[in-house]
């Protein structure tokens, strides 16, 4: 469900009620019951919010709650920051890991938490990727975002400029475009072409603008080329991206978070998806945050949130049987 004073609860309930998801998928919602059928009187939805105990006792086109108790509207005030809330988010997100990990559940479609929420309740994750890999025992992984067939991951992510050039090595690179191979895979695309975005402008004109391009990237690229991956490049990343959404390639290695972010937002801030790469587990989420300005309104898009349940449904497709 996501944080309860954030638009989580009012898009799970559109995403769910409203909008038309792959056949045959069973979404059960992971929240509390009392907060999602506020957040139905709020987006207009009339029909009935199940509670029930087990996700297996979901049904496709029904909403269905597995109900943690944990808070009720009342607890606190829609967009803002509150540490009951942020508390419930993280036991939200246990329960989810919990079941996926017991196989109870074939997916994890993640709504947005807040960071802030976290801190004040005591949790010291600075989001989702950092629980899921903790819960899983998981020490390779990565974030991947997807939008219009194009797949996104980042060498370097939440961390200052200057760290994130210190952080640019060859182990780095090459890790990430195994990731992003691998999970193109899991998603169906066969043989998937890879580009590699470059860090400095042009790419590095050949050393005039930087060395990190030779001294790091491009032995990267080689290393995966002689293990039988598509991958080329680096190609300067203001064009890059452009290439890619014309249809050249399925996925992008960016070695900044702005890089790759500022292009995919650009092109369509609604509908991307953020899957956690490398975990044992399959995680989606939606590309947005808590939009606290939004909360209570109604107005929130679900659009990136049916893609993420959508992306989840692919992956599920796609993975091997579990025995």
């Amino acid at each position: 469900m996501g944080d309860p004073a954030g638009i989580g609860p009012e898009i799970a309930i559109k995403a769910v009620a409203f909008r038309e998801l792959p056949s045959d998928t069973s979404v059960a919602i992971i929240g509390d019951i009392s907060v999602l059928r506020h957040a139905a009187r709020v987006v207009g939805f009339t029909g009935t919010v199940h509670k029930i105990d087990h996700p297996g006792q979901a049904e496709p086109g029904g909403v269905y709650v597995i109900d943690k108790g944990v808070v009720s509207p009342g607890a606190y005030q829609t967009g803002t920051v509150n540490a009951v809330c942020g508390r419930a988010s993280y036991l939200y997100v246990l329960e989810a890991i919990r079941l996926a990990k017991s196989h109870e559940i074939d997916a994890i479609v993640t709504n947005p938490i807040n960071k802030e929420a976290l801190h004040v309740a005591g949790i010291d994750y600075p989001g989702h990727t950092e629980i899921l890999a903790h819960e899983t025992g998981t020490s390779d992984f990565s974030m991947m975002f997807l939008l219009e067939e194009v797949a996104v991951v980042h060498v370097t992510t939440h961390c200052s400029l200057r760290k994130a050039l210190d952080l640019i090595t060859a182990a780095r690179v090459i890790r990430h475009i195994r990731l992003l191979h691998t999970t193109l895979v899991g998603l169906g695309v066969d043989r998937p072409r890879i580009a590699i975005g470059g860090l400095n402008p042009h790419a590095g004109e050949s050393g005039l603008f930087g060395e990190e391009e030779q001294k790091e990237i491009v032995p990267a690229i080689e290393l995966g080329k002689s293990e039988g991956l598509n991958v080329s490049g680096p190609y300067p990343p203001d064009t890059v991206f452009m290439r890619a959404f014309r249809g050249e390639f399925d996925g992008i290695v960016s070695m900044l978070h702005d890089h790759g972010f500022v292009a995919l937002k650009s092109k369509n801030f609604n509908e991307g998806v953020n899957i956690t790469i490398g975990l044992p587990i399959i995680r989606t989420s939606v590309g947005h945050g808590t939009a606290f300005d939004m909360a209570g309104t109604g107005k929130a898009s679900e659009r990136s949130l049916v893609s993420a349940i959508t992306a989840a449904c692919r992956l599920v497709s796609h993975a091997t049987p579990r025995g």
